[in-house]
Protein backbone atom coordinates (compact mmCIF):
# COMPACT_ATOMS: atom_id res chain seq x y z
CA UNK A 1 0.00 0.00 0.00
CA UNK A 2 1.29 3.44 -1.30
CA UNK A 3 2.51 5.62 1.88
CA UNK A 4 1.15 8.98 2.78
CA UNK A 5 4.61 10.72 1.57
CA UNK A 6 4.37 8.55 -1.56
CA UNK A 7 0.55 9.88 -2.30
CA UNK A 8 1.33 13.27 -1.47
CA UNK A 9 4.37 12.99 -3.71
CA UNK A 10 2.76 11.43 -6.91
CA UNK A 11 -0.11 14.22 -6.35
CA UNK A 12 2.06 17.00 -6.81
CA UNK A 13 4.13 15.68 -9.62
CA UNK A 14 0.85 14.87 -11.41
CA UNK A 15 -0.66 18.02 -10.60
CA UNK A 16 2.53 20.59 -11.27
CA UNK A 17 3.71 17.93 -14.83
CA UNK A 18 0.14 17.86 -16.55
CA UNK A 19 -0.04 22.19 -15.82
CA UNK A 20 2.94 23.19 -16.87
CA UNK A 21 2.23 20.82 -19.86
CA UNK A 22 -0.75 22.75 -20.71
CA UNK A 23 0.05 26.10 -19.70
CA UNK A 24 3.14 25.59 -22.00
CA UNK A 25 1.40 24.12 -24.84
CA UNK A 26 -1.25 26.78 -24.46
CA UNK A 27 1.87 29.97 -24.47
CA UNK A 28 0.66 31.42 -21.54
CA UNK A 29 3.26 34.10 -20.63
CA UNK A 30 4.89 33.45 -18.00
CA UNK A 31 3.85 30.04 -17.00
CA UNK A 32 5.54 29.60 -13.75
CA UNK A 33 2.43 31.15 -11.98
CA UNK A 34 0.51 28.27 -13.11
CA UNK A 35 3.07 26.27 -11.50
CA UNK A 36 3.51 27.58 -9.16
CA UNK A 37 -0.63 28.04 -7.78
CA UNK A 38 -0.67 24.08 -8.68
CA UNK A 39 2.07 23.78 -5.90
CA UNK A 40 0.74 25.65 -3.51
CA UNK A 41 -3.05 24.45 -3.91
CA UNK A 42 -2.39 20.89 -4.58
CA UNK A 43 -2.09 19.96 -1.22
CA UNK A 44 -4.94 22.02 0.40
CA UNK A 45 -8.11 19.87 0.09
CA UNK A 46 -11.26 21.29 -1.80
CA UNK A 47 -13.85 22.75 0.74
CA UNK A 48 -17.58 23.08 0.31
CA UNK A 49 -18.40 19.79 -1.68
CA UNK A 50 -18.74 20.51 -5.77
CA UNK A 51 -19.09 24.34 -5.40
CA UNK A 52 -15.49 24.15 -3.84
CA UNK A 53 -14.02 23.61 -7.47
CA UNK A 54 -15.96 26.75 -8.81
CA UNK A 55 -15.03 29.13 -5.77
CA UNK A 56 -11.29 28.83 -6.74
CA UNK A 57 -11.95 29.47 -10.15
CA UNK A 58 -14.05 32.22 -9.38
CA UNK A 59 -10.83 33.55 -6.95
CA UNK A 60 -8.75 33.31 -9.42
CA UNK A 61 -10.29 35.12 -11.99
CA UNK A 62 -11.59 37.39 -9.53
CA UNK A 63 -8.19 38.50 -8.32
CA UNK A 64 -7.37 38.93 -11.94
CA UNK A 65 -9.96 41.18 -12.43
CA UNK A 66 -10.27 43.10 -9.38
CA UNK A 67 -6.47 43.73 -10.51
CA UNK A 68 -8.15 45.45 -14.17
CA UNK A 69 -10.31 47.69 -12.33
CA UNK A 70 -7.62 48.79 -9.93
CA UNK A 71 -5.39 49.56 -12.73
CA UNK A 72 -8.58 51.41 -14.61
CA UNK A 73 -9.52 53.53 -11.74
CA UNK A 74 -6.19 54.40 -10.66
CA UNK A 75 -4.24 54.42 -13.94
CA UNK A 76 -0.32 56.98 -13.45
CA UNK A 77 -1.48 57.70 -9.58
CA UNK A 78 0.74 55.86 -8.12
CA UNK A 79 0.49 57.12 -4.72
CA UNK A 80 -3.26 55.75 -4.17
CA UNK A 81 -2.70 52.63 -6.50
CA UNK A 82 0.18 51.23 -4.80
CA UNK A 83 -1.78 51.79 -0.94
CA UNK A 84 -5.33 50.75 -2.82
CA UNK A 85 -3.14 47.27 -4.35
CA UNK A 86 -1.69 46.78 -0.77
CA UNK A 87 -5.68 46.78 1.04
CA UNK A 88 -6.73 44.42 -1.68
CA UNK A 89 -3.77 42.09 -1.75
CA UNK A 90 -4.08 41.92 2.32
CA UNK A 91 -7.60 42.02 3.16
CA UNK A 92 -9.19 40.79 0.05
CA UNK A 93 -7.21 38.00 0.77
CA UNK A 94 -7.95 37.16 4.43
CA UNK A 95 -12.07 37.95 3.14
CA UNK A 96 -11.92 35.20 0.66
CA UNK A 97 -9.45 33.04 3.16
CA UNK A 98 -12.83 33.26 5.58
CA UNK A 99 -15.59 32.94 3.16
CA UNK A 100 -13.88 30.34 0.42
CA UNK A 101 -11.16 28.31 1.59
CA UNK A 102 -6.95 28.63 1.74
CA UNK A 103 -6.73 27.64 -1.45
CA UNK A 104 -9.31 29.93 -3.26
CA UNK A 105 -7.40 32.75 -1.06
CA UNK A 106 -3.75 31.87 -2.47
CA UNK A 107 -5.73 31.89 -5.96
CA UNK A 108 -7.15 35.39 -5.32
CA UNK A 109 -3.51 37.13 -4.27
CA UNK A 110 -1.91 35.75 -6.94
CA UNK A 111 -4.48 36.67 -9.60
CA UNK A 112 -4.68 40.35 -8.33
CA UNK A 113 -0.93 40.72 -8.07
CA UNK A 114 -0.13 38.86 -11.34
CA UNK A 115 -2.57 41.10 -13.04
CA UNK A 116 -1.52 44.79 -11.05
CA UNK A 117 2.30 43.57 -11.18
CA UNK A 118 2.42 43.19 -15.03
CA UNK A 119 0.04 46.33 -15.75
CA UNK A 120 1.49 49.40 -13.43
CA UNK A 121 4.99 48.13 -15.30
CA UNK A 122 3.78 48.30 -18.94
CA UNK A 123 0.07 49.09 -18.85
CA UNK A 124 -1.20 48.51 -22.41
CA UNK A 125 0.79 44.82 -22.99
CA UNK A 126 0.93 44.39 -19.24
CA UNK A 127 -3.31 44.19 -19.29
CA UNK A 128 -3.17 41.25 -21.51
CA UNK A 129 -0.49 39.39 -19.69
CA UNK A 130 -2.68 39.70 -16.35
CA UNK A 131 -5.10 38.55 -18.51
CA UNK A 132 -3.85 35.47 -19.42
CA UNK A 133 -2.49 34.93 -15.90
CA UNK A 134 -6.37 34.62 -15.21
CA UNK A 135 -6.36 31.49 -17.61
CA UNK A 136 -3.01 30.30 -16.18
CA UNK A 137 -4.21 29.88 -12.84
CA UNK A 138 -7.37 28.58 -13.90
CA UNK A 139 -5.63 25.78 -15.25
CA UNK A 140 -4.13 24.88 -12.29
CA UNK A 141 -6.93 24.26 -10.78
CA UNK A 142 -8.22 21.98 -13.07
CA UNK A 143 -5.35 19.97 -12.64
CA UNK A 144 -5.40 20.48 -8.78
CA UNK A 145 -8.71 19.08 -8.87
CA UNK A 146 -7.96 16.16 -10.76
CA UNK A 147 -4.66 15.38 -8.96
CA UNK A 148 -6.96 15.36 -6.00
CA UNK A 149 -9.73 13.07 -7.85
CA UNK A 150 -7.01 10.34 -8.60
CA UNK A 151 -5.02 10.79 -4.92
CA UNK A 152 -7.49 12.31 -2.75
CA UNK A 153 -5.92 14.75 0.25
CA UNK A 154 -6.49 13.89 3.45
CA UNK A 155 -7.27 16.34 5.58
CA UNK A 156 -6.07 15.71 8.93
CA UNK A 157 -3.36 17.74 8.81
CA UNK A 158 -3.00 21.22 9.77
CA UNK A 159 -0.47 22.10 6.61
CA UNK A 160 -2.89 20.42 4.12
CA UNK A 161 -5.55 22.66 5.55
CA UNK A 162 -3.28 25.70 5.16
CA UNK A 163 -2.31 28.54 7.55
CA UNK A 164 -5.16 31.59 7.48
CA UNK A 165 -3.49 35.12 5.91
CA UNK A 166 -2.33 37.91 7.61
CA UNK A 167 -4.30 40.58 6.26
CA UNK A 168 -1.25 43.57 7.35
CA UNK A 169 1.36 41.16 6.51
CA UNK A 170 0.23 40.16 3.04
CA UNK A 171 -1.07 44.40 2.66
CA UNK A 172 2.72 45.74 3.41
CA UNK A 173 4.63 42.94 1.50
CA UNK A 174 2.61 42.67 -1.76
CA UNK A 175 3.32 46.81 -2.92
CA UNK A 176 7.26 47.21 -0.89
CA UNK A 177 7.90 44.12 -3.05
CA UNK A 178 6.98 45.76 -6.25
CA UNK A 179 8.33 48.60 -5.79
CA UNK A 180 12.01 46.86 -5.33
CA UNK A 181 11.18 45.02 -8.11
CA UNK A 182 10.25 47.51 -10.54
CA UNK A 183 13.78 49.27 -8.88
CA UNK A 184 15.98 46.38 -9.60
CA UNK A 185 14.41 44.19 -12.03
CA UNK A 186 11.30 45.98 -14.14
CA UNK A 187 10.67 43.17 -16.26
CA UNK A 188 10.68 40.82 -13.52
CA UNK A 189 8.11 42.61 -11.20
CA UNK A 190 5.32 39.68 -11.50
CA UNK A 191 8.44 36.82 -10.45
CA UNK A 192 9.59 39.31 -7.95
CA UNK A 193 6.02 40.02 -6.52
CA UNK A 194 4.48 36.04 -6.74
CA UNK A 195 7.61 35.09 -5.17
CA UNK A 196 7.21 37.18 -1.91
CA UNK A 197 3.82 36.33 -1.91
CA UNK A 198 4.57 32.54 -1.78
CA UNK A 199 6.80 33.13 1.19
CA UNK A 200 4.51 35.44 3.59
CA UNK A 201 1.40 33.22 2.22
CA UNK A 202 2.68 30.33 4.48
CA UNK A 203 4.97 31.73 6.85
CA UNK A 204 4.16 30.67 10.96
CA UNK A 205 3.79 33.73 12.96
CA UNK A 206 7.89 34.59 15.29
CA UNK A 207 11.16 34.60 13.58
CA UNK A 208 11.72 30.83 13.87
CA UNK A 209 9.72 30.20 10.36
CA UNK A 210 11.92 32.61 8.52
CA UNK A 211 14.82 31.07 8.73
CA UNK A 212 13.76 27.84 7.37
CA UNK A 213 11.88 29.93 4.72
CA UNK A 214 15.12 31.77 3.82
CA UNK A 215 17.00 28.12 3.70
CA UNK A 216 14.59 26.80 1.93
CA UNK A 217 14.11 29.46 -0.86
CA UNK A 218 17.73 28.99 -1.22
CA UNK A 219 18.09 25.42 -1.60
CA UNK A 220 15.03 26.14 -4.19
CA UNK A 221 16.58 28.52 -6.40
CA UNK A 222 20.32 26.49 -6.13
CA UNK A 223 17.99 22.92 -7.19
CA UNK A 224 16.96 25.61 -10.17
CA UNK A 225 19.94 26.35 -11.29
CA UNK A 226 21.74 22.80 -11.41
CA UNK A 227 18.28 21.77 -12.91
CA UNK A 228 18.42 23.94 -15.80
CA UNK A 229 21.75 23.38 -16.27
CA UNK A 230 21.00 19.39 -16.58
CA UNK A 231 18.44 20.17 -19.19
CA UNK A 232 20.44 22.37 -21.35
CA UNK A 233 23.36 20.39 -21.65
CA UNK A 234 20.80 18.02 -22.59
CA UNK A 235 19.59 19.78 -25.54
CA UNK A 236 16.60 21.21 -24.29
CA UNK A 237 14.23 18.29 -23.96
CA UNK A 238 11.05 19.18 -23.46
CA UNK A 239 10.11 15.82 -22.50
CA UNK A 240 13.33 15.95 -20.10
CA UNK A 241 12.48 18.99 -18.67
CA UNK A 242 8.58 18.33 -17.91
CA UNK A 243 9.57 14.86 -15.96
CA UNK A 244 12.61 16.82 -14.18
CA UNK A 245 10.23 19.44 -12.92
CA UNK A 246 7.27 17.33 -11.88
CA UNK A 247 9.90 14.76 -10.14
CA UNK A 248 11.55 17.88 -8.38
CA UNK A 249 8.61 19.15 -7.11
CA UNK A 250 7.21 15.71 -5.95
CA UNK A 251 10.27 14.95 -3.97
CA UNK A 252 10.06 18.35 -2.16
CA UNK A 253 6.81 17.60 -1.35
CA UNK A 254 7.63 14.06 -0.25
CA UNK A 255 10.56 14.97 1.86
CA UNK A 256 8.37 18.12 3.36
CA UNK A 257 5.94 14.78 4.67
CA UNK A 258 8.87 12.28 5.72
CA UNK A 259 10.11 14.94 7.95
CA UNK A 260 7.40 17.23 8.99
CA UNK A 261 9.86 19.24 11.25
CA UNK A 262 11.15 20.85 8.24
CA UNK A 263 8.20 20.52 6.71
CA UNK A 264 8.20 24.56 5.66
CA UNK A 265 11.99 24.50 4.53
CA UNK A 266 11.21 21.77 1.75
CA UNK A 267 7.91 23.40 0.47
CA UNK A 268 9.32 27.11 0.39
CA UNK A 269 12.06 25.04 -1.60
CA UNK A 270 9.49 23.55 -3.62
CA UNK A 271 7.85 26.83 -4.35
CA UNK A 272 11.20 28.51 -5.26
CA UNK A 273 12.24 25.97 -7.50
CA UNK A 274 8.56 26.21 -8.94
CA UNK A 275 9.11 30.19 -9.97
CA UNK A 276 12.59 29.67 -11.02
CA UNK A 277 13.18 26.38 -12.91
CA UNK A 278 9.88 26.80 -14.86
CA UNK A 279 11.08 28.31 -18.31
CA UNK A 280 10.14 26.03 -21.03
CA UNK A 281 12.94 25.03 -22.52
CA UNK A 282 14.05 26.59 -26.18
CA UNK A 283 17.56 25.15 -27.81
CA UNK A 284 18.46 29.15 -28.90
CA UNK A 285 18.53 30.34 -25.43
CA UNK A 286 21.10 30.45 -23.30
CA UNK A 287 21.52 29.38 -19.17
CA UNK A 288 21.90 33.11 -18.55
CA UNK A 289 18.85 33.68 -19.85
CA UNK A 290 17.34 32.31 -16.04
CA UNK A 291 19.56 34.26 -13.65
CA UNK A 292 17.70 37.35 -13.88
CA UNK A 293 14.58 35.28 -12.97
CA UNK A 294 16.31 33.83 -10.08
CA UNK A 295 17.83 37.55 -8.99
CA UNK A 296 14.40 38.48 -9.02
CA UNK A 297 12.78 35.54 -6.98
CA UNK A 298 15.70 35.84 -4.42
CA UNK A 299 14.91 39.42 -3.82
CA UNK A 300 11.32 38.68 -3.16
CA UNK A 301 12.13 36.13 -0.38
CA UNK A 302 14.46 38.69 1.02
CA UNK A 303 11.80 41.48 1.00
CA UNK A 304 9.17 39.16 2.57
CA UNK A 305 11.45 37.63 5.30
CA UNK A 306 12.95 41.08 6.13
CA UNK A 307 9.42 42.53 6.38
CA UNK A 308 8.45 39.36 8.93
CA UNK A 309 11.54 40.30 10.91
CA UNK A 310 10.34 43.58 11.16
CA UNK A 311 6.59 43.15 12.20
CA UNK A 312 7.55 40.08 14.50
CA UNK A 313 9.12 41.96 16.94
CA UNK A 314 6.51 44.76 17.36
CA UNK A 315 5.76 45.27 20.96
CA UNK A 316 3.68 42.53 22.35
CA UNK A 317 1.00 44.52 23.36
CA UNK A 318 0.14 45.05 19.52
CA UNK A 319 -1.50 42.48 17.20
CA UNK A 320 -1.36 41.98 13.57
CA UNK A 321 -5.01 43.04 12.29
CA UNK A 322 -7.18 40.49 11.38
Amino acid sequence: MMSGAARSALRMALAAGATALVAGSLHIPQTFLSVLAAQLTTGIAFQHGRSGFLLRLAAAFGGSLTGLLLLISLSDQYWFSLPAFGVLAGWGTLWVARRGDPGAAILFCMGLCGMFSAGIVEPAPGILVGIAHGLSLATAVVFSRLAQWVLPVSVGPAHLRGPEPRALQIGVTAPFTLVAACAAFPSMAVVSTIASLATVLTLSPGARDVWEKLCGGALGVAASFAFLTVVSGAGNDLALFLLGLAGALGVFEWIACRCPQRGPLFRQAGALFAVAATILPRPSDSLFASTERQMAVLLGLAVAAALHLAMSRRPAGSKAAS
